[in-house]
């Protein structure tokens, strides 16, 4: 595990430098090779600790899309958004059922990540239909607020999980859904707001990446 850790951050580093290249092949090249490592690594551990009618299943779906998601958004952003959509969905009914299953809880006892969510969702689609100007989505601002639904309940799910299992591998994994938002509305910005700073760009990488890179180490622990 500590020799794919170590390979992982290095491919991440080098990554820093790829997606700010005008290189698209050797940016391709790089991303899909984290993809493929993550993607990799929690099939080798489902295989060696779960079963497959259990709901760790989900996750592997969840992983898969985000993999197809990596794969086409380098050529096509729109396809690839509709795999995280999807991913999003896998993951946010994963973590639920964790915190049913495994810490006990009920739906009185998250509903707030529905409020904080939809009150991140409504303070974005204020923001466009008020600052058009700084938030220069155009044609993209309803399907962007689809997909924003979708990230922020992956976030804040995640955040539950930080918040209320004292598991340590479902923190983890909490964090990473957690990271995982941020590097969205990280992306969202460099794409619509502050165009071409290669220091926010650099920042999605790093949350994205390290958000799954905890992801699936937390089904290793």
């Amino acid at each position: 595990m500590y020799i794919f850790i170590a390979i992982y951050l290095i491919a991440l580093c080098c990554y820093f430098k790829t997606r700010t290249s005008d290189n698209i092949k050797h940016r391709a090249i790089n991303k899909y090779l984290m993809a493929t490592m993550y993607l990799v690594f929690a099939f080798v551990v489902f295989f060696r600790r779960y079963e497959f009618a259990s709901y760790q299943t989900l996750l592997m779906a969840a992983l898969i899309l985000a993999w197809l998601g990596d794969v086409f958004l380098v050529f096509d952003f729109n396809r690839g958004g509709d795999f995280f959509l999807a991913g999003n969905i896998c993951f946010v009914l994963f973590e639920q059922i964790i915190l049913v299953d495994k810490g006990g809880y009920w739906f009185n006892d998250f509903w707030w990540t529905y409020a904080v969510a939809g009150t991140m969702l409504i303070a974005f689609i204020l923001a466009c239909k008020y600052k058009p100007e700084t938030f220069r989505l155009g044609k993209m601002r309803w399907p962007m607020t689809f997909y924003l639904s979708s990230i922020f309940m992956h976030g804040i799910t995640g955040l539950a999980l930080i918040t209320m299992m004292p598991d340590a591998s479902y923190r983890m994994l909490g964090l990473g859904s957690f990271l995982f938002m941020i590097s969205d509305i990280d992306l969202n910005l460099y794409r619509f707001v502050f165009n071409n700073n290669k220091w926010l760009i650099r920042f999605n990488s790093l949350t994205y990446f390290g958000g799954l890179l905890l992801i699936v180490l937390s089904t290793a622990i």
